[in-house]
């Protein structure tokens, strides 16, 4: 066990798929998440909000105490409100900018001298490119998270350091499921959902892990850096009018 991955929002539905993939590659697994722990594939788990500098300060010190470095950064961490953009408050746009992005910000300067051959992940969104009604704030942090992601990869390239995006489309997760709810009908909107995609099934979070694992991995993305990689099952490359 050589390679570290850091993955935040461990307890997420892609989340978790994330922690069980690199653990099956060999990878030694470390967990955060604002709850606790509910599976195995975790080697270390620290339950802090990762929207805190306090909290991400705390994780560096045990894993500098323990000389730990870190190949994989993969800040997954992430809120959804599904508001309109005058029914939200400001609460509620800080809350979900300081989870979505500022943990982002928060885990890479604080981190950062932990470092080694590290390819570091931001998980976005396609709302990044194309959004929905009642999602202002998730579609904001999402699309500042992939400019982030360019100005990161040309900053550390000089470190030895990759960054790239993963802008997931319909994937089945407990997040997905909330965000159809603002539908009158959400079993409808998810057979809705379905038929927009060109692939003809919602995603798994295993692709999104499958992904990463491959982003991660030196030998196989080596001159890979600054990219998004959309995972929606072709959904942005289909023409309103198709």
């Amino acid at each position: 066990m050589n390679k570290t991955v850091y993955i935040s929002g461990a307890e997420g539905g892609i989340g978790q798929a994330l922690c069980e993939m690199f653990k099956k590659d060999g990878w030694m697994v470390i967990g955060t998440d604002i709850n606790p722990c509910t599976h195995v594939n975790c080697d270390l788990f620290f339950q802090e909000d990762v929207a805190s500098a306090e909290s991400i300060k705390k994780i560096h010190d045990s894993l500098k105490k323990e000389k730990i470095s870190i190949q994989c950064v993969i800040n997954n961490a992430a809120v959804q409100t599904e508001k309109r953009m005058l029914e939200t408050t400001e609460d509620e746009w800080n809350s979900v900018i300081q989870t979505n992005l500022g943990s982002i910000f928060l885990s890479t300067i604080y981190l950062f001298d932990l470092l080694k051959d590290c390819s570091i992940i931001n998980i976005a969104s396609v709302h990044a490119r194309a959004t929905s009604k009642g999602l202002p704030v998730y579609a904001a942090s999402k699309g500042a998270i992939t400019s982030l992601t360019r100005s990161m990869a040309i900053e550390f390239a000089a470190h030895g350091i990759r960054v790239n995006a993963i802008l997931p489309g319909a994937i089945e997760t407990e997040m997905l499921r909330k965000g159809l709810s603002r539908n009158r009908d959400p079993e409808n909107a998810i057979q809705e959902l379905i038929k927009a995609i060109p692939l003809g099934r919602i995603g798994n979070p295993s692709d999104v892990a499958h992904l990463a694992l491959f982003l991660a991995e030196n030998k196989k993305s080596s001159y890979i850096t600054g990219q998004e990689f959309v995972c929606d099952g072709g959904v942005l490359a289909k023409l309103s009018s198709e």
